[in-house]
């Protein structure tokens, strides 16, 4: 047998036995592929209630906000809201979260449970509401100033500092004069008194309104209180700008500015809503000097 005879039989055998190896490869993989199918469709599975979409620290949670997904049983933890056919005690757990606050980010697909939200009411719930470095501000309003009770959680509006001061006159008589002026504006409204939303729909006049703002913004509120009055004005939903801050009542109240006139100014007199009788100095009556010999005398007519 000649050396060439005996590498094809070699080669012959060498690929006969790789052929066999690969075919009961193949016959193995194929009917392992019916098992695991089987063994997953065995594997018990529930719905949990999970995050329908991303989540901030912060947000209000609505019934958009979460949806049911299908979760292994044997995945389920304990606090992941679970649904069970038509049990009262589910649909309590589910709706209990309408309203809450979520304490950090929640990305979509993940379980909501009770730990992860702050509900109204719970120790540190407005903090939880509050955006980061925000300052919450209380301000006491009537039917009045409160717009009759047309304010709710989420609204934007603006507050008007009213405030009465001294001054004189042409004759320098003391006169008590009241000024106006938009202390902030595209304020947002957080909690009216103790609530944070407003769930049978119904008006109520209030008697606070809590209010987001930074910090200079708090402080100004807080010298405004005491200065005067505090009035809301309440934006429309389709203005998107906000137009920021517009604090600076002292040249309203005093001081040269104040008393030049100007055609474009961002307060408001008394005068500008009613005035009665002259504002500006008196008039002279004309009058005759008439000499007679040394003595000399001023007619008036």
């Amino acid at each position: 047998m000649t050396i060439r005879v005996i590498i094809l039989v070699i080669f012959a055998l060498g690929a006969a036995a790789s052929t066999a190896l690969f075919a009961r490869n193949w016959v193995a993989a194929q009917k392992a592929q019916p098992a695991a199918a089987e063994e997953i469709k065995q594997t018990p599975a529930t719905a949990v209630l999970v995050a329908a979409s991303d989540l901030s620290a912060g947000a209000f949670l609505r019934e958009k906000h979460f949806k049911w997904q299908p979760w292994p049983e044997d995945g389920v933890a304990e606090g992941y809201v679970v649904r069970r056919g038509s049990d009262d005690e589910t649909e309590t757990a589910r709706k209990s979260l309408i309203g809450a606050v979520v304490r950090a980010s929640i990305n979509a697909g993940e379980p909501l449970t009770p730990k992860r939200v702050v509900q109204p009411g719970d120790r540190g719930f407005l903090a939880a509401v509050l955006s980061p470095g925000a300052r919450a501000v209380s301000v006491p309003v009537n039917a009045t100033t409160g717009i009759a009770g047309f304010v709710f959680p989420g609204d934007k509006v603006d507050l008007i500092l009213t405030v009465k001061f001294n001054s004189d006159d042409a004759r320098g008589k003391k006169r008590t004069r009241y000024v106006s002026k938009t202390l902030l504006a595209a304020i947002r409204v957080i909690a009216i008194d103790q609530k944070t939303e407003q769930t049978d729909g119904k008006v109520k006049v209030v008697k606070n309104v809590t209010l987001e703002v930074n910090p200079k913004e708090a402080e100004k509120i807080a010298i405004g209180l005491h200065m005067g009055a505090i009035s809301l004005s309440l934006q429309s939903l389709a203005r998107a700008d906000d137009v920021g801050d517009l604090a600076g009542l002292e040249t309203a109240a005093g001081g040269a500015a104040a008393t030049a006139r100007v055609s474009k100014r961002n307060f408001t007199l008394d005068n500008d809503v009613f005035s009665i009788g002259r504002s500006g100095p008196r008039r002279q009556k004309p009058q005759v000097q008439v000499l007679r010999g040394s003595t000399a005398e001023k007619a008036k007519f």
